[in-house]
Parts: C-alpha cells; structure tokens; sequence
C-alpha cells in the first residue's frame, strides 16, 4: 500500500525545500548549524502546510535525532515531560549498554564484569542526575508505557547483567540459588536508588532529611560510596567461602 501523496512529495533534503533561502541556502547560518548537527532551541510558526514538520524532520534525520510529534491542540504538560524524560533515558541506557557490553567482553571473571558494571553505572548517575531521576521513576511508574526502542534498551541492559549474573554462577563465584533474571532487576534498581539517595535527590520516592542524606555523604565523598556499593554487591551475591 502507497503512502499518500503529500507523504510521497515531502522533500527529503535542506536542498529540496522551496523557501526560506534566507535560512535554508547553502551557506547560511542556520543550515550551517543544522549540517554541523550542533541544533540550538528554536520555534517554527506559521500557518498550516508552509513546511514547519517537514523541516523539522529534516534536522532530525541529519543531526541523528529522533523526531516526536505532539498535537498542540490536545497534548499537555504531561506528554512533553514524558517525551523529554524518554529523550534522556535513551541517551544515558544507550551509553550504559555500550559500557556494559564492553565491559562484560573483556572482563575476565563475572566479578570483575559486575563490579565494573556497578562503578558505570553509579558514575553515570553522579555525572547525570537527571538520567537517574528518570529512570527510576519510570522503572517503576505504575501504568508506563514505554517506546519500543525504550523496551529494546531496557531488555538488553538486563540481558547483559543477567548473563553476568548466570556467568557467576557457571565460574562458582556467585551463589546457585539466585535467580539472575530477577537479581538482575533488583541490581538496577538497588544502584539507582542508593546513589540518588546519596546525592540528595529530592523526589518524593527519595526524599529524605537533610541531615540523613549528610551522615550518608560522610562516607569518603564519590569514590569512598561508589567503593561501598560496589563492596556491598560482592557480598550480597558471593558463594559461600569465595571471599574468604
């Protein structure tokens, strides 16, 4: 089945729009900054079918961005910060999945990869707390409902713990009777939340008093608590007598 006409005409390119040269021509500012791919804020107006979308999309596809379409007559407050919370958890799980991968292929015991894996991501919040943020309250959102390639990046960022986990499991350094696939939740979650507390987010699931979250920061500063979480995973996962 075609897609529509309209669709079909829709130029493709910077050079196949019509108008707005003054813009859009070949060495102006603005098409200089948009083949750079550094796109700064900006806001399209004008009337119906003079080429806001198309443009738009067009930035996208060149700046290697996604593009999402929301109805200003009827979306809300609601829809935008769920499409700028998905925008952030894509780029940081899309960087944690590379990390993890890398990480769990040279590695050469399931320790090792784990511990490496729980530094990663402990940093990752530290250095974007927003991502953080993000994540854990859309973990566990009740009712969310994630993108598809949101559902692929969760799936392969368990996949890649979950297989660490088992591969523990198989070199006799992490316990039988856990349940890597459920482990695996429970480390994500366990690592988010503890460092979020530590920094002193403010959300209603982490919020805690001011002088909590001190004692908590009076642990050696951003090495000495990612040390600790990362000891406490040890622990927590380790055969009997492996750790001495």
């Amino acid at each position: 089945m075609q897609s529509p006409l309209a669709d079909r005409l829709r130029p493709r390119t910077l050079a196949e729009v019509c108008g707005q040269q003054h813009l859009l021509g070949p060495g102006r500012v603005f098409r200089k900054a948009i083949e750079s791919g550094r796109v700064p804020n900006m806001i399209f107006y004008g009337p119906s079918g003079v080429g806001k979308t198309t443009v738009a999309r067009i930035i996208a596809e060149n700046s290697g961005m996604r593009l999402h379409k929301l109805n200003g007559t009827s979306a809300g407050t609601g829809d935008i910060k769920a499409v700028m919370a998905e925008s952030i958890l894509e780029e940081g799980i899309g960087g944690l999945i590379e990390g993890f991968e890398r990480i769990a292929a040279e590695a050469p015991t399931a320790p090792e990869a784990l511990t490496g894996m729980v530094e990663l991501f402990a940093t990752s919040i530290f250095e974007n707390k927003a991502f953080g943020r993000f994540f854990v309250s859309e973990l566990w959102r009740e009712g969310r409902v994630w993108s598809r390639s949101m559902r692929d990046y969760e799936g392969r960022l368990l996949d890649v713990l979950e297989g660490q986990l088992a591969r523990g499991q198989r070199e006799g350094f992490i316990r039988s009777e856990i349940d890597p696939a459920f482990e695996a939740v429970a480390l994500i979650g366990m690592v988010l939340t503890t460092t979020l507390y530590y920094i002193g987010d403010e959300s209603p699931l982490l919020g805690a008093p001011s002088h909590q979250r001190a004692g908590a920061q009076a642990i050696g500063g951003k090495n000495g608590f990612i040390a600790r979480i990362v000891d406490f995973v040890r622990h927590a996962n380790a055969s009997p007598g492996v750790l001495g």
